[in-house]
């Protein structure tokens, strides 16, 4: 046989558009019945975000069954508002530089108007973002001058917290527990 005459099957759509016509062509007859059907999921069900069982489907306390209870915000308080905040410069922290604070340091800050938070040993002062918060101010102060990494995480596992705080960094947590 003529070397010339070997065919690269390999390329062969590409290099050959004959050869290319001669490949079988699949019909619905040559598929087997299960591939045949839609999947026996309603088309509404397909769809919906939340997904059953994810994260963001997870019960808050006091929430509705199935989604985490949310609150009205304000005028002037929606998300877009918060990130002009953010981009704005402003101290949001409180403080001029982060630094490390002892747990008996954070417990003082436990109030509506001077509230700072825990999440995985960072210190964040959420003191202006209570009004953002879309869960509310009193979910915001169940882990008022406490450790709230659990209870944040139970709440928005998916949420990294330096994208929405970052800008409220106290400090890191200092002694035991901490740095």
């Amino acid at each position: 046989m003529d070397m010339g005459m070997v065919r690269d099957i390999t390329n062969e759509a590409t290099a050959d558009p004959l050869a290319a016509a001669e490949c079988p062509t699949i019909i619905e007859a040559d598929l087997p019945e299960a591939l045949m059907h839609e999947p026996a999921v309603p088309a509404t069900a397909r769809f919906n975000f939340p997904m059953r069982g994810s994260p963001q489907m997870l019960t808050a306390p006091g929430g509705a069954q199935g989604r985490a209870k949310k609150v009205a915000l304000k005028p002037g308080f929606s998300p877009l508002d918060w990130a002009r905040l953010v981009k704005s410069g402003e101290n949001l922290s409180g403080v001029p530089v982060p630094r490390p604070y002892t747990m008996d340091e954070i417990k003082l800050h436990n109030k509506r108007d001077d509230c700072w938070m825990v999440i995985g040993n960072k210190i964040y002062n959420v003191t202006r973002y209570m009004d953002f918060h879309p869960g509310g101010k009193s979910q915001l102060m169940r882990a008022a001058g406490k450790d709230g990494t659990k209870l944040f995480y139970e709440s928005h596992a998916w949420v990294n917290p330096d994208n929405i705080l970052g800008p409220c960094l106290v400090g890191f947590v200092a002694g035991p527990g901490g740095f």
